[in-house]
């Protein structure tokens, strides 16, 4: 009976010691790879924001606006990302893109900005 006590005793000593040992601590969580597509996920935002609405054509191959480039084509839009403009006017506070007298859209959404910058960083691939 004494080392039935003693035994049950040194058991939830042991469990104990156990349980205290372990934290909920997940550590660094892992950072999700995002990618944007041109295709399915930039170009349908720079038909949105960039093309124009209406009478009002904008980054289109006739544009009445005087807007430079025509990102109707991939090499449009990779033009404007490999000389500095896209990032300048659109990924910047104050850069002016979508401008406010636009017909359409005159801010792109944190989701579709975050979407652009994200194709740029990772090279802004035609896929």
């Amino acid at each position: 009976m004494k080392y039935s006590i003693l035994y049950l005793w040194l058991m939830l000593l042991v469990t104990f010691s156990y349980l205290q040992s372990c934290t909920y601590d997940k550590g660094d969580l892992p950072i999700p790879i995002i990618t944007a597509p041109y295709q399915t996920v930039i170009k349908p935002i720079l038909v949105t924001y960039c093309y124009g609405q209406g009478t009002q054509t904008c980054h289109v191959t006739v544009s009445n606006q005087g807007a430079p480039g025509d990102f109707t084509t991939y090499a449009g839009i990779k033009a404007k990302v490999d000389n500095g403009t896209i990032q300048s006017r659109v990924l910047t506070s104050g850069g002016g893109m979508p401008p406010t007298y636009s017909t359409g859209p005159t801010a792109l959404s944190s989701d579709d900005l975050e979407k652009i910058r994200t194709w740029v960083i990772n090279g802004a691939q035609d896929n």
